[in-house]
């Protein structure tokens, strides 16, 4: 057998330089951004890569802790505080007889009522709801809040002729007139009355 060393030159060359060019091309390839005439297609469904869309960077949340005390406190979160405990403070004297121009603790009239929860807050408001009327801050009723006071006039001019409690989702607790008791009522209790509400300061 005569071996050709020119066909040995050959098969060394196929077998050493070739892969060292495809390395060389493929290495060209990766750092090389090619143009658009040789952007590869996107990657589909049909190609089995898969499509992964970039994950949304997440930001933290700021969170303000509840003020706990003092000056810190909101001034909604006051109104809160204080409206609930009024309520809370009109709810023990449920039960208790309307006795006319009283203010408690064992009988009241409507101002006398709304006169004594608010003393136990520390506030002191006349004892007569057209001076109340008159001390109060108007609001309009989807205003109103826990706390707050609510007016009826029979004839829609004047004075007020009632004034009540406001304890939150459309109720109120009030002394009603002399045939009747501390008791819960929708504030729209007086059928024909003009209703209006006030916010103490």
């Amino acid at each position: 057998m005569i071996i050709d060393p020119s066909g040995r030159i050959r098969l060394v060359l196929a077998v050493t330089v070739i892969p060292v060019l495809a390395v060389a091309l493929l290495a060209l390839g990766l750092w090389v951004a090619p143009d658009s005439s040789s952007a590869l297609p996107a990657p589909t469904a049909a190609t089995g890569a898969p499509m992964l869309a970039p994950a949304a960077a997440s930001s933290p949340v700021a969170t303000n802790p509840i003020p706990e005390s003092g000056a810190q406190l909101t001034a909604a979160a006051w109104r809160m505080a204080i409206g609930q405990a009024v309520v809370d403070a009109g709810a023990t004297k449920l039960g208790t007889p309307y006795v006319y121009s009283a203010a408690g603790p064992y009988a009241f009239d409507c101002s006398g009522f709304t006169q004594w929860v608010w003393a136990q807050l520390g506030v002191e408001l006349p004892h007569n709801s057209g001076a109340q009327w008159a001390a109060v801050e108007r609001i309009s009723l989807d205003q109103l809040e826990p706390g707050d006071l609510t007016f009826d006039w029979s004839f829609g001019g004047g004075q007020p002729d009632h004034v009540s409690l406001y304890v939150g989702d459309g109720m109120m607790i009030h002394s009603p007139n002399s045939s009747g008791v501390v008791r819960y009522d929708s504030i729209y209790w007086w059928t024909g009355a003009t209703t209006a509400a006030g916010r103490v300061r």
